[in-house]
C-alpha cells in the first residue's frame, strides 16, 4: 500500500534516517538547554553508550535516565525511526489507519494500533492543559449525524459538546469537542447542565466571555460545521470508529485542525513532537481495559 504524503506537509523524514539521528532529535527536545537531572536538577551528567537507548548519569546523584523517559516512546521496543514515520503519516490531512500504517511501517496491526493510540493520547492529555480563552462559543451537538438542519436527532449519534474561540473575523480558531459519557450512541441531545459542566472544565472564565447554545435550532454554526467535518473526515479513514475510543479520534481531529492554526513559529512536525515528548506513555492494558466497545457505524 502506498500513502502519499500531502503537499502541505512538509517533508522532514530524509534527516533522519538512522536511531541515532532520531535519538539525537530526542535528546535535543529534551534538554535543549543541556542536561537537567531529574531527581536534584544537577547539569553535569557522564553519557553512557553501551545500550541501544544511551543513558544520563547525573555527576552529582548519580542517577541513571534516558531522553526517553516520561514520553511517550519509553519502554518501546520499535526502532525509532518507524517512530518517526508515523508521526509524519499521523499528519496527513486525515489521519492513517493502524491497517495502513502496520502495512507501510511494517509491523503489526497491533502495534500500529499502540503506536496511533500513544500518538492520539498525548495529542488529546496535551490539549487537556490548555483552556480556552478570549471570545468562546460553546455549542450541544450530536456527533454522527445528519448535517440536515431539520434533523434533531439520530438513533446512532453521540451527544457531544463542541467550544471553541474566535477569531476577529467570527472564525472558530481553538476546537474542542468532548463526549457526554453518559450519552454515547442513543441519540439523546446534551442538556444545560452538560454545557455548564465543559465550560467549568474547559474554560479560562476569568479571561474570557462565553457564549453557549444549548438549543439545536440555535447553535454557532460554525463550530457546527467543525463537528461535522470532524465526522466526514474520520468516516474517510476509518471503516467504522467504535465508542469505546470515540473521544481519542475526535481529540485527534481537533489537535491536527490546531497543529495546522497559523501564527506559530514551530512546524506541526515540532509542534507534535513536542507534545510526544511531554506526555507519558499509556500502556496497552490501559488501553483495552475500558468499557466493552460498541461499534459506532462510520456511515450512519
Amino acid at each position: 500500500m502506498k500513502v502519499h504524503v500531502g503537499t502541505d506537509i512538509q517533508p522532514f523524514s530524509s534527516g533522519y534516517h538512522s536511531e541515532q539521528d532520531c535519538m539525537e532529535a530526542l535528546i535535543a527536545m529534551k534538554w535543549p538547554n543541556d542536561f537537567i537531572c531529574p531527581r536534584c536538577a544537577h547539569t553535569r551528567c557522564s553519557r553512557l553508550t553501551s545500550r541501544r537507548i544511551p543513558l544520563f548519569e547525573c555527576g552529582k546523584c548519580a542517577h541513571q535516565t534516558s531522553a526517553l523517559v516520561g514520553t511517550i516512546f519509553e519502554r518501546t521496543h520499535l526502532p525509532l525511526v518507524k517512530w518517526f514515520q508515523a508521526l509524519e503519516l499521523f499528519l496527513l490531512p486525515d489521519g492513517i489507519s493502524a491497517m495502513q500504517l502496520s502495512e507501510v511501517i511494517q509491523v503489526t496491526y497491533k502495534t500500529a494500533w499502540h503506536v496511533l493510540q500513544r500518538i492520539r493520547h498525548a495529542v488529546g492529555e496535551f490539549d487537556a492543559l490548555e483552556l480556552l480563552c478570549g471570545d468562546v462559543k460553546v455549542n450541544s451537538d450530536l456527533y454522527a449525524c445528519n448535517p440536515s438542519r431539520y434533523e434533531l436527532s439520530h438513533p446512532h449519534a453521540s451527544a457531544v459538546v463542541a467550544g471553541c474561540t474566535v477569531t476577529e473575523a467570527d472564525e472558530p480558531e481553538h476546537v474542542k469537542i468532548r463526549l457526554v459519557p453518559q450519552q454515547r450512541g442513543d441519540g439523546t441531545r446534551v442538556n444545560r447542565s452538560d454545557l455548564a459542566a465543559f465550560i467549568r472544565k474547559h474554560v479560562d472564565l476569568d479571561t474570557s466571555s462565553v457564549q453557549s447554545f444549548p438549543l439545536a435550532y440555535r447553535l454557532y454554526q460554525p463550530l457546527r460545521k467543525v463537528v461535522r467535518e470532524a465526522w466526514t473526515s474520520l468516516k474517510r479513514t476509518y471503516i467504522a470508529v467504535g465508542l469505546k475510543h470515540l473521544q481519542a479520534y475526535l481529540n485527534e481531529y481537533t489537535g491536527r485542525r490546531q497543529l495546522r492554526l497559523p501564527g506559530a513559529e514551530a512546524t506541526m512536525w515540532q509542534k507534535l513532537l513536542r507534545m510526544c515528548m511531554a506526555i507519558p506513555a499509556i500502556s496497552y492494558r490501559c488501553l483495552i481495559a475500558c468499557q466493552s466497545n460498541q461499534p459506532l457505524a462510520a456511515v450512519a
